[in-house]
């Protein structure tokens, strides 16, 4: 999935520079008022928070009251502050890695208190804090269900989308060439209806594409949370909540300890499923693939630079490189798994020692 976020990228940046030159003379952009840019710049990158309301029952599945308090309101952040939160990162299939970790975790008997997930982390921390054992959730991934809800014909899709559709200019919809309904039905059907319905406390985060801030999600609807959380513009359409639009976390946030810490966390395990950056011959990126992965390892290594020490403990499983980004290939996916469980057993020793001097609630 890293691939299509950089390749999407940059054919996003490539269309809208097309927009703009077609609509130069009635260009919006010279009504912003001034002090409002002015406002904007000078406001700081914080991280804000949102909630997601029930879903309704109602002939729209869109609908949403946009007076509701959720606008106003903070995250539920628990009275007693959480003695051990995992902060699972976004990745793609890489962040498959996670299985194996909290599977180690499980092992060892480390109780997780709270689960903070980013884009394909928040998907498969949302599953497992729905109670759904490791070993349903790897075969939904060996199996290709999970890609398949969480890509669903991107390249097809792609070629076939004429510029004005993908842009939707002079519509009033927004941008992107699916609504994620794949993984929203996919998600409806594993998930519970609420966050407090959920086996163990959990928060997606997302990227508020009006403020440019980081989200955390952790009341309300699970699945539209977690659909918000992955939606990677400007592949999947912005999730609109009320008057606030939510696109992929992973934007501000791809490893989300900043939100645990905001969550009051005393430990935070850091799940990294980012390929190294290492210096690789030139005649690699001749292939669109890696070109498209190199840029978006690039970005994301400076995101998660800051949030890893934010961790009081990081577990990166380095054997997933490679790993494509909706792959269905069940050696690499055994082999992504494996380096979860591999990367945590070989951390345990210090892990056990760090969480034994940790105070409990």
């Amino acid at each position: 999935m890293n691939y299509f976020r950089a390749f999407l990228l940059c054919l996003s940046i490539g269309t809208l520079q097309l927009s703009v030159k077609a609509n130069a003379a009635s260009s919006a952009l010279d009504k912003i008022d001034g002090r409002a840019k002015a406002r904007a710049a000078l406001a700081p990158p914080i991280d804000e928070a949102a909630a997601i309301p029930p879903r309704r029952k109602s002939n729209s599945k869109n609908q949403v009251d946009p007076s509701d308090a959720y606008l106003r309101d903070k995250p539920v952040v628990p009275t007693n502050k959480p003695r051990v939160v995992v902060a699972l990162s976004g990745g793609g299939a890489k962040a498959f890695a996670q299985i194996g970790v909290l599977r180690v975790l499980e092992q060892n008997h480390i109780k997780i208190d709270y689960i903070v997930g980013t884009s394909a982390g928040a998907i498969i921390g949302s599953l497992y804090a729905a109670g759904i054992p490791l070993d349903d959730i790897q075969t939904i991934v060996m199996d290709g269900t999970l890609q398949r809800a969480m890509v669903p014909s991107v390249p097809i899709r792609i070629i076939g989308t004429p510029i004005s559709k993908l842009l939707r200019i002079g519509r009033p919809r927004y941008p992107g060439l699916t609504r994620g309904d794949h993984l929203r039905k996919f998600l409806h059907e594993k998930l519970p209806e609420n966050f407090s319905e959920l086996k163990i406390p959990f928060a997606a985060v997302a990227t508020d594409l009006k403020r440019g801030n980081s989200c955390i999600l952790n009341k309300g609807d699970v699945t539209e949370a977690v659909v918000a959380s992955s939606a990677i513009p400007p592949l999947v359409r912005p999730v609109q909540l009320g008057d606030r639009l939510f696109v992929d976390g992973g934007l501000r946030s791809n490893l989300p300890t900043n939100c645990a810490k905001a969550l009051g966390a005393r430990f935070v395990i850091g799940v990294v499923a980012d390929a190294p950056i290492e210096c690789e011959p030139k005649r690699k990126f001749k292939n669109l693939a890696a070109f498209a992965g190199r840029i978006t390892d690039i970005m994301e290594a400076e995101i998660d630079k800051h949030h890893i020490e934010q961790a009081d403990f990081v577990i990166y499983p380095e054997e997933i490189i490679g790993t494509p980004p909706d792959t269905k290939d069940k050696e690499i996916l055994r082999r992504t798994i494996a380096s979860g469980e591999k990367a945590t057993s070989d951390s345990m020793p210090e892990l056990l020692l760090l969480l034994n001097a940790v105070p409990n609630p």
